[in-house]
């Protein structure tokens, strides 16, 4: 293997703590990340879209459903669960071999893959991983009225290390794959990409690379200065600059990662106001009216020069935080953008966090937008990332978690993936343990807000029982990520783990109130035990596996069901009390 691409795998290895994996598998989840990242631009552990070593000819499988990597049936039934009814939908496949050659019999033997799978009732042998993605898919299918363009899009990745050239017959097998695909009348397109070293390492560099944007404006003024705001502008810039300069990658796709920010996703083309703006573009008579007719666009950025003389502005790390349904169908209709068609734009650098939290907040108001987009803008949510902080502070780094409030808040901290929370995982650790729902953090992702949005960031919650939470999943995560004690055998039941962690590690089922005074002491216990050098800890968590193998391991039905959790209460206060 290539010596750059090695490096590059080892350090995704080490990010997410499967070095112990033969290098062959380390390269499936090394190709498998870098191409699901294209797509998908949460926080995931590419173990999760990796194929078992019994699943035929395919080595990586995602199914993401409006922006969410959806893993399992039930979950794919909620995300349509909604009253949206353009919903986007990306299938991806890979095939991934460490050698260098691109050999047309093995892409041959991953089409045959790909139509035995796509048969949805395949022949070969087929692992756990794949059986469940076949019911993500027949939900995917079962549910064509609410997906944009009423068919799913595809995305088909071969990968090697080695140097693609595009030889006749390689060239050719990838083409009969394709045509396949199209033949199954299952997608709305298709697209199969090789992919050797040169490709992925870009992908990868992709990743981590700050998003830098040069744009010359045709006219501007600046707005006062404000608290947390040094500088900011409100400018009319030609739109065809705008799209070229901040909205396109190098291959003139939109560059989907500017709206990480941005609480609403691209509505496509059909949404009322998407429409009467390509109406608008259409029009040779109207197009010229756009600055006045749209609201406009907001950009923030942590840093951002303004030359005057030139009338150029210069944006780093750049975040579109309103505006995507213009700025996307601005990208969609750029042959239609002639000189005259003119867009207004605020830029706004916004180096400290809680003012960027504050801009946002008040620019996408909007009231369709998902209630579960806000929460880590609220004030307890601000104080609970402080104590994250305040807490690393004070113990040795192999003990730190931390809490990305924002998304991609941390993307170029150099931060172990498996350490970073996001606001939904820290919203799942805290009613696990503390809200004693860890059949809802079992579920949906989303769910959780819906489930128990109203005993999420209260304002007087006390900060330590979040991160006491988040530590506690840490820890057994890296039992499971180390093979140890048997942990891997009970990873779906992870969510139960942390709630019994906490019982065993104080010796009773009483537990502070998140508001109580007492909840201070009771976390710190926790936090100390979870943190102490003889690592104590994994002892107990030891304690409770075989609390679940007294009371069964439950099913995937089971597991999201009250009853198995107040069964592991019933078991654990048994224990307890022959103490």
């Amino acid at each position: 293997m290539h010596i750059i691409l090695k490096s590059h795998v080892e350090e995704l290895a080490n990010d997410f703590e499967y070095t112990e994996s033969p290098v062959s598998k380390q390269f499936e989840y090394f190709c498998n990340y870098c191409v699901v990242s294209k797509h998908y631009f949460g926080r995931f552990n590419p173990t999760v879209v990796t194929t078992d070593e019994d699943d035929a000819s395919l080595d990586g499988i995602a199914v993401i459903v409006d922006g969410d990597l959806i893993t399992n049936a039930d979950d794919a039934k909620e995300a349509f669960s909604t009253h949206k009814t353009n919903l986007q939908v990306d299938v991806i496949f890979t095939q991934v071999k460490s050698g260098e050659a691109f050999k047309k019999d093995e892409i041959a033997n991953f089409k045959l893959g790909l139509d035995d799978f796509l048969s949805l009732a395949p022949k070969l042998p087929n692992g756990k991983f794949n059986t469940e993605t076949i019911q993500v898919i027949k939900v995917v299918l079962a549910n064509l009225k609410k997906v944009r363009n009423r068919r799913p899009s595809c995305h088909v990745y071969y990968c090697t290390s080695g140097v693609y050239v595009s030889a006749r017959e390689v060239q050719a097998a990838l083409e009969i794959i394709e045509k396949g695909l199209l033949e199954t009348e299952f997608f709305h397109t298709v697209q199969v990409k090789p992919l050797g070293r040169s490709e992925i390492i870009k992908f990868y560099a992709d990743l981590s690379e700050k998003n830098e944007a040069k744009l010359p404006l045709l006219e501007f003024f600046g707005m006062p200065k404000m608290p947390g705001i040094p500088q900011s502008y409100v400018a009319i810039v030609k739109a065809s600059d705008f799209v070229s300069a901040l909205l396109e990658d190098t291959d003139g796709n939109l560059r989907e990662s500017v709206f990480e920010e941005n609480v609403r996703s691209f509505l496509g083309s059909a949404n009322d106001v998407n429409a009467a703006i390509q109406l608008t573009l259409q029009s040779s008579d109207k197009r010229s009216l756009f600055s006045v007719l749209n609201n406009g666009i907001t950009v923030v950025a942590p840093e951002l020069t303004l030359t005057p003389n030139t009338k150029e502005i210069h944006l780093t790390n750049y975040q579109i935080i309103n505006g995507c349904q213009t700025s996307s169908t601005l990208q969609a209709n750029k042959l239609l953008l002639t000189d005259s068609v003119n867009v207004v734009v605020k830029f706004i650098e916004s180096p400290e966090n809680e003012a960027s939290s504050d801009i946002i907040a008040a620019t996408n108001s909007q009231s369709d937008i998902p209630k579960e987009a806000f929460f880590g803008l609220r004030g307890k949510a601000k104080l609970v990332q402080k104590y994250f902080i305040a807490q690393n502070a004070a113990v040795s780094p192999e003990n730190h978690v931390h809490f990305e409030r924002r998304q991609s808040e941390y993307k170029h901290s150099g931060y172990q993936s498996t350490r970073i929370f996001d606001v939904r995982e820290v919203a799942r650790c805290y009613a696990a343990m503390f809200l004693d729902v860890p059949h809802n953090s079992a579920r949906y992702v989303a769910k959780i807000f819906s489930a128990s949005g109203d005993h999420l960031f209260r304002e007087d919650d006390h900060e330590s029982y979040y991160y006491a939470a988040c530590l506690a999943l840490y820890k057994y995560q890296t039992l499971i990520n180390g093979k140890k004690i048997g942990a891997p055998d009970y990873t779906k039941a992870r969510w139960h783990i942390i709630q019994m962690f906490k019982w065993l590690c104080h010796g009773t089922t009483d537990v502070p109130a998140p508001n109580s005074k007492k909840a201070e002491a009771y976390a710190r216990g926790l936090i100390e035990g979870l943190n102490a050098d003889a690592k104590g800890y994994v002892k107990i968590f030891e304690r409770c596996q075989r609390i679940i193998d007294a009371v069964g391991m439950p099913t995937d039905d089971e597991l999201k069901r009250a009853r198995f959790a107040q069964d592991l209460l019933a078991e654990t206060k048994r224990q307890l009390a022959k103490k």
